[in-house]
């Protein structure tokens, strides 16, 4: 028989409508493995879509996961933490939001135990984070001769400032006007400062003393004038004649920068970085994400930082021979429309599958997702391939799951036929939270009801959690934008783009490296060029 006739049978003298999927068809699933929860470790990570808390079946393709609960519908115990812990058991990197610190504290002892790179950026408690520098990527970037790329990293964090503001006013002049003064005196900051000057703190100090039209009129000066730094002071100076216009547009910058004005704190821990983002992709690393889910001030951060690690292993995955990372890299992202909205969702969730990094967002409604990405959300959406519904109150989000899950036909006495919904709204409100009841659908599978267990009823191995411990905060050196322009109009420092003033800096493991000596991570010595650093 041909296909288009097998297809004709299967599609119209037969057609069956909507069904439930069965038990079996889930764990015969092609993209479905069998995992040994007592075991030592597993073949592959991924979702457990079916799990008695001794054996489950996960899914380990390439797919992203979009999870929807209420909150209290333990979104986090029944699926968050063992989908950690079955991570951990398969080798792969994972960085997991965690506003609670509920998932550090119920997964870091087996992550530890399996030979993980752990680290903790805890926002919640700044004496006990790990370091992480948003500028070092970009600065490594700048000096190393990749420009282009220094600029996109330097335009994500600066975006990742203003997002808060610009999704809190509809009179967005000031905000785009602020973000472009901002991006000049990064550039020009990236550019002049040291490395070891290169932090959050003295790029705020910068900031908040060259604040008025005369100041930036003077670092203009300074520039070449074909620079991308020059370029946007241009624009600041030309659209802010009036003094009283530049001093809102320097209001506006130092309310974008008022998270680090207030906690020289987080700028200690934002200063340094205890680890390589890169290293995700290569060998099995952890990082939790410690951030108040009471409070938004620091929720930028998490935007900021997720957006910086994809967009760098994507870099790294593009130099290997097949565009993979060799280590799967696994977002795990609680309260996902929680922070604010990270640029580039749409295409980054469409591009990472092919990069070996998969997406698990968790979200309390669809409301909230559409709020927060708008026409990006049904991107988003129909990219993640796993559904997992858990209990919601909003009847778009009951409607949509509803429809998805498609429609039953009855044959009347009359002969006439009714279509009824395979589950309604009304009982997608009824699932038994104690029983652990979930709705998944999963690939192209018919939908199917599960019952997960709780994270206190898996067999898994366990641990204490990994201490953290109170830190030494690092130390800043100052960075001197009066002695930075002196130096500059001596020649004594490479202006911003002057590329070739450089010579030859490179970087080992985020580190310059002077040319004249591998041997040490940095020297003072004047380089063949004569600029003094």
């Amino acid at each position: 028989m041909k296909k288009e006739e097998q297809a004709y049978i299967r599609y119209t003298l037969n057609r069956s409508d909507a069904r439930w999927a069965s038990a079996g068809e889930i764990k015969n699933s092609p993209t479905v493995t069998q995992v040994d929860i007592e075991g030592d470790d597993c073949p592959t990570g991924g979702l457990p879509v079916i799990s008695d808390g001794r054996s489950a079946y996960v899914d380990g393709s390439d797919t992203h996961t979009l999870i929807f609960g209420s909150t209290g519908s333990k979104k986090t115990r029944l699926f968050c933490m063992p989908l950690i812990n079955i991570l951990a058991m398969a080798g792969e990197s994972f960085i997991a939001t965690d506003p609670k610190g509920e998932l550090h504290q119920k997964t870091s002892g087996l992550v530890e135990a399996k030979g993980y790179a752990t680290y903790v950026l805890d926002f919640r408690d700044l004496t006990r984070s790990d370091y992480w520098n948003p500028l070092a990527v970009p600065y490594e970037l700048y000096h190393s001769g990749r420009t282009d790329e220094a600029i996109s990293f330097i335009n994500d964090f600066i975006s990742a400032l203003a997002e808060p503001q610009r999704s809190n006013t509809r009179d967005i002049y000031f905000i785009e006007m602020a973000v472009t003064h901002a991006l000049a005196n990064m550039l020009f900051f990236i550019a002049t400062a040291k490395p070891e000057e290169a932090n959050i703190f003295n790029f705020v100090n910068f900031c908040t003393t060259k604040a008025t039209a005369k100041d930036a009129q003077a670092l203009y000066e300074c520039l070449p004038k074909t620079s991308i730094a020059a370029v946007n002071y241009k624009a600041i100076l030309a659209n802010s004649e009036a003094e009283i216009t530049f001093a809102n547009i320097v209001s506006t910058m130092g309310t974008m920068l008022n998270s680090f004005i207030m906690r020289k704190t987080l700028c200690q821990v934002l200063s340094q970085s205890s680890f390589d983002v890169r290293e995700l992709g290569n060998t099995k690393t952890a990082i939790y994400i410690i951030v108040p889910d009471e409070k938004t001030t620091l929720h930028f951060l998490v935007t900021a930082f997720i957006k910086q690690t994809y967009e760098t292993l994507i870099n790294e995955a593009q130099q290997k021979e097949d565009k993979r990372l060799p280590v799967r890299l696994n977002f795990i992202m609680d309260e996902f429309c929680n922070i604010p909205a990270i640029p580039d969702m749409a295409p980054m969730i469409s591009a990472a599958r092919s990069r070996n990094m998969r997406f698990f967002l968790i979200a309390q409604s669809m409301w909230q997702l559409r709020q927060k990405y708008r026409e990006d959300a049904d991107t988003i959406k129909s990219n993640c391939d796993n559904w997992v519904f858990l209990t919601s109150r909003e009847v778009d989000l009951l409607d949509e799951i509803s429809r998805l899950c498609g429609s039953t036909q009855y044959s009347n006495a009359d002969g006439s036929v009714s279509h009824h919904p395979l589950i309604s709204v009304s009982e997608l409100q009824r699932f038994k939270k104690e029983e652990g009841e979930a709705l998944i659908l999963h690939g192209r599978h018919y939908p199917f009801v599960t019952n997960m267990p709780d994270i206190d009823d898996y067999a898994f191995l366990t641990y204490p959690p990994i201490d953290i411990s109170t830190k030494t905060l690092p130390q800043i050196v100052p960075y001197n934008p009066d002695e930075a322009i002196g130096e500059i109009r001596a020649s004594k420092r490479p202006v911003p783009y002057s590329l070739e003033a450089y010579g030859e800096l490179r970087f080992r493991n985020g580190k310059p490296v002077a040319r004249d000596d591998d041997d040490d991570d940095y020297d003072n010595d004047d380089d063949d060029d004569g600029n003094e650093w």
